[in-house]
């Protein structure tokens, strides 16, 4: 009986992380909406408003929001379309480009970044609380409590896997969408729209492509995963039409709310502005939680997916435990502060892991047209390594890293210079894009002829 009730449990939580999403929970553009909104609508993407504020005019501003966006919009769109195709996850889809075990360790390194990133939400989550109570005149609360307390409810949702953060989102998305409406309204009978527009920068001014590397930068290694969502779109269009709400409808208002409230009252914490400036209070509070779960189960979400990649037939396991697991860790993390310490290593990530959307979309529609047959993982018929993809995704990380100052990049005076051009994710993807096709045919000489 106990052996049964394991196995309806296992069912319930099963979220084929390690096979194509079946055609029956197959869902439109339309019913998975909600959870590409929330994917874009996130406090990151607030600070980001807040840098481009910081740093560009308003019309600026405007732009590198918008230019930016779009580049996001591409890239995860074209990404996506593989994970419609395909129905699988990004690491696990992996395999067909880098190898069997070059894919294992691509799961193994998202596991890692996204695992972080959580532990550094939570951490956010802990600190958004305590600023809460303290704004409205509460006694100091201990902030770890609260990180550790967050990071434990935002585990749920990841558990449950996709369903999970769907019904979240159903709820989430339409108060963040109201609650910036009144947040606009209320801005702007303090702060005339008219003086808003003829803002120049808050603080130093930033060449407007570092503007636009800001957006892109906050979103790069999210769109070369975003095969994790896709998987469960119908066709290619309800993936196209799911980036486009998610990193263009959704995060571009976001990237505006932030700017707005930096050039209106300097400060882009939209905690402190929502309860100080506008009066919003504990309602407000309560949904920007809300804002960062939706954000911060994904990162679990995909953190599990990417290790499940790279476990897969080495040892057994069951997701939803899998999840628990790294939950609990990433919650020991992110309460003892070892995030704080980590995060040079996550930037070093968003400098290298985007490229590897370069080599997955060159193979997929340009060496591979044919298209992906999952019978040859279930076969073990891939080749543990495809030298062509790590090589070009090697080297691709290594311009990124070139184009980034120390401590999280080798700082090459001139390569530095055209990050202030072409955002680094963008040069990655290209780079890896046209070595991945270059050397295709000197390690596969057999399938060339």
């Amino acid at each position: 009986m106990s052996a049964k009730k394991n196995k309806n449990v296992d069912e319930q939580f099963n979220d084929y992380e390690a096979t194509p999403v079946p055609e029956e929970v197959h869902m439109s553009w339309l019913s998975q909406g909600a959870v590409w909104i929330g994917c874009g609508f996130c406090l990151a993407a607030i600070s980001t408003g807040g840098i481009l504020a910081n740093g560009l005019g308003f019309k600026d501003m405007v732009i590198a929001a918008i230019l930016g966006a779009v580049i996001l919009t591409i890239i995860a769109a074209t990404v996506g379309i593989v994970g419609a195709k395909t129905h699988l996850s990004s690491s696990m889809g992996s395999r067909f480009c880098f190898g069997t075990n070059g894919a294992r360790i691509f799961g193994l390194i998202l596991a890692l970044s996204n695992f972080g990133w959580f532990a550094f939400q939570a951490d956010l989550f802990g600190n958004t609380v305590v600023t809460l109570v303290k704004e409205t005149g509460g006694p100091e609360l201990p902030q770890t409590l609260f990180t550790v307390l967050g990071a434990l409810a935002m585990m749920l949702t990841a558990i449950i896997g996709y369903k999970g953060i769907k019904m979240l989102s159903n709820i989430a998305v339409p108060l963040l969408f109201i609650l910036s409406i009144v947040a606009v309204a209320l801005t702007l009978k303090q702060v005339p729209f008219s003086e808003i527009v003829s803002s120049g920068p808050v603080e130093a001014a930033i060449p407007l492509t570092v503007g636009v590397a800001a957006v892109v930068g906050n979103f790069a290694v999210g769109v070369t995963i975003v095969s994790d969502f896709t998987r469960y779109s119908k066709k290619p269009k309800d993936s196209v039409i799911g980036c486009l709400l998610g990193y263009f409808i959704g995060y571009l208002p976001i990237l505006f709310l932030g700017a707005l409230f930096t050039y209106a009252f300097q400060n882009w914490n939209i905690v402190e502005v929502m309860i100080a400036q506008l009066g919003l209070g504990i309602i407000a509070a309560i949904v920007l939680i809300l804002a960062q779960w939706t954000t911060n189960d994904n990162n679990l979400y995909s953190s599990v997916l990417g290790l499940s990649n790279a476990i897969n037939g080495k040892f057994p396991y069951v997701r939803w435990k899998l999840t628990l697991i790294v939950g609990l860790v990433s919650t020991v993390i992110s309460a003892i502060g070892v995030q704080k310490y980590y995060m040079n290593f996550l930037t070093i990530l968003t400098s290298t892991i985007p490229a590897v959307a370069g080599v997955i979309v060159s193979d997929f529609f340009i060496l591979n047209k044919a298209g992906y047959d999952f019978k040859l993982i279930q076969e073990n018929k891939l080749p543990n390594w495809k030298w062509n993809a790590m090589i070009a995704w090697g080297i691709a990380a290594l311009v990124g890293l070139t184009m980034s100052n120390p401590p999280t990049g080798f700082g090459v005076p001139f390569m530095v210079k055209l990050s202030e051009t072409v955002p680094i994710p963008v040069v990655g993807i290209i780079v890896a894009f046209i070595l991945n096709c270059v050397l295709y045919p000197v390690f596969n000489k057999k399938s060339v002829e």
